[in-house]
């Protein structure tokens, strides 16, 4: 079979929209296997894209970064190159962990007054009706492209024209639009239909979003990417397309100029990460101003339980997880920030002394929970699952995928671009459109979050995980979901390392989340799937326990993981990803 004929048979099978249909209603999906690579990523044809680079010799940043770069193109409201993330590298050759921060700075004209009016619509991410910006106001400095070029300079072995080279085909040649693409498509066509620029790109003619089956191109981003390959990053942060971003938003009132867009390269250097001991691994995650510190805490919380004797998503164990993350959460509300610009505690706060007392007040929660249980001599009958078009706006633009190579090096990405279509803004005739994580930040003076010019953002998405036992990782994982990030990769990681599931199936596995948005901390509800045993489910509301089950069995509510497991003794590779979007794990 000619090679050409064989990469466009996969290319059709993987873009059809009943492959995510099928599996999350099913739940029939094995997991990937491999041992010369893993990619698994948000859409199928990133995960190509990323796996066509180990195929002719890369490494897994190679492939992580032609994946990252490919969702501009299949995931476009999710993330791109006018966004921001988080990476966490292991480097097989030298045995280390990695964190790179690229996730978005406030600008240096930045102007608080100026955002009091911006336009605001719901974000389309389930955030509780929480209304957010769009418009060239939200925009933060945006690092994706520094970042992955960071990467690829430092540790991977191709160009940027070698690994744009399938980005550049999918935008220029279009990719099917699938039944969650255009789920996401009919909840937020609102946030670019006011910039004309905008709507030309992700509008059809008529105005409306794209449908199953339709082909979405992004040709001008098409060109944009090709002029960054041929001539390098700076030509975005310096150069010829820096200045048609800089004068587009200072003819639209944005904030972002020359100067901000050409410091992002020297912002860009690897750094520390966190680590902790969880039952025999070392965990890693990124450091502030990402919050994987709430991640932590959670799991040291845990530690001090015997979770397999209560039973993987029973009463027991949920309340307990649940007082667990609700007590982190408030940690990572009130405390993480860019450290450039405060004081993040982040030794006390794992520390051993810090994380008892944290138990201790979860037993104490759990405890009187039980003590005033009041039970019901019947089930109760379970809320109305919301319809298709009530469920649309549940949601969120974040992505997250990993990659492993055969000489053992792992890495995890988790990008966005905030809300849906992030800002809704492209700049000028780029085809870009860009994030509002500056709708991440907050307006009230004197917290960990508060606006500041030049101040990193503080994020969710900084949340990701590597588990490593005697010198080697055993599991990387990462998922979109906005704060419910902080929530949705420890449940997956302990359904691995606590209940003994393989990746797919942690993955799968039912979960939940609080509704602990800004403005919403501490959370007083939460979103659970129904598979949960609807027993168990009455035993939480008897606890008190506030629960949302209108969203069904699935929901993208709870995030979208992915996530590699390494066999320490064959090296056998085992990809997850999440049924509840596009994901898929392809293995090599």
């Amino acid at each position: 079979m000619r090679k050409g004929l064989f990469w466009s048979i996969l290319i059709a099978l993987f873009s059809t929209g009943t492959v995510w249909a099928q599996a999350a209603k099913q739940n029939l999906r094995p997991p990937a296997m491999g041992r010369e690579g893993m990619v698994t990523a948000a859409h199928p044809l990133a995960s190509l894209a990323g796996q066509k680079m180990l195929a002719k010799g890369g490494n897994a940043i190679d492939a992580v970064v032609a994946a990252a770069a490919a969702l501009n193109a299949v995931e476009p409201f999710m993330s791109g190159t006018g966004g921001v993330g988080y990476m966490l590298f292991y480097s097989a050759k030298d045995k280390k962990v990695r964190s790179l921060v690229f996730g978005g700075w406030v600008p240096k004209n930045f102007d608080v007054q100026k955002v009091k009016d911006i336009v605001r619509f719901d974000d389309g991410a389930g955030h509780g009706g929480r209304m957010e910006g769009i418009g060239p106001r939200t925009v933060a400095v945006p690092g994706n492209l520094a970042g992955w070029n960071r990467a690829l300079k430092d540790f991977g072995t191709k160009s940027l024209q070698d690994v744009f080279e399938p980005t550049i085909q999918y935008l220029e040649q279009g990719v099917t639009v699938t039944e969650y693409d255009q789920a996401m498509w009919d909840g937020i066509t609102q946030r670019v239909a006011p910039h004309p620029e905008a709507a030309a790109i992700f509008l059809k003619p008529d105005k409306s979003g794209y449908k199953v089956g339709d082909q979405f191109s992004n040709k001008p981003l098409a060109k944009t990417m090709r002029r960054i390959a041929k001539d390098g990053i700076d030509v975005f942060y310096k150069g010829e397309i820096a200045r048609e971003i800089a004068a587009a938003f200072q003819k639209d009132g944005g904030f972002i100029t020359l100067e901000d867009l050409a410091s992002v390269p020297d912002k860009v250097q690897w750094t520390t990460p966190l680590s902790v001991q969880y039952r025999g691994y070392t965990v890693y995650n990124n450091p502030p101003p990402g919050m994987g510190l709430q991640q932590l805490q959670t799991l040291k919380i845990m530690e001090g339980f015997d979770v397999k004797k209560m039973g993987h998503n029973s009463a027991e164990y949920l309340a307990h997880l649940m007082e667990a993350i609700a007590l982190s959460r408030l940690d990572s509300d009130k405390y993480i920030g860019d450290p450039a610009f405060v004081k993040v505690p982040v030794n006390e706060l794992l520390s051993d002394e810090y994380i008892q007392k944290q138990r201790e007040k979860v037993v104490a929660n759990v405890k009187a929970r039980f003590a005033n249980q009041k039970k019901q001599s019947f089930l109760l009958r379970p809320e109305p699952v919301m319809d298709v078009a009530n469920n649309d706006k549940y949601r969120y633009a974040t992505t997250s995928l990993s990659a492993v190579d055969k000489w053992g090096n792992v890495v995890v990405i988790t990008q966005t671009h905030g809300g849906g279509f992030g800002s809704g803004y492209v700049a000028g005739k780029t085809g870009l459109v860009f994030n509002n994580a500056l709708e991440w930040m907050s307006l009230q003076k004197g917290l960990a979050s508060s606006f500041e010019p030049g101040k990193g953002v503080s994020w969710c998405i900084g949340g990701m995980m590597q588990f490593h036992k005697a010198g080697k990782p055993y599991l990387v994982v990462g998922s979109p979901g906005s704060f419910g990030i902080l929530q949705s990769v420890p449940q997956v990681a302990m359904n691995v390392i606590d209940f003994g599931m393989n990746i797919q199936d942690a993955i799968s596995a039912p979960r939940f989340r609080w509704k602990d948005e800004m403005g919403s901390v501490p959370a007083k509800e939460l979103i659970i799937e129904t598979r949960i045993p609807p027993k168990t489910l009455q035993t939480l509301k008897e606890l008190g326990f506030k629960l949302d089950t209108s969203l069904g069995d699935w929901t993208m509510t709870v995030g979208g993981a992915q996530g590699v497991t390494i066999d320490p003794a064959s090296g056998w590779l085992m990809g997850g990803a999440d049924p509840r979007r596009n994901g898929y794990a392809i293995g090599f």
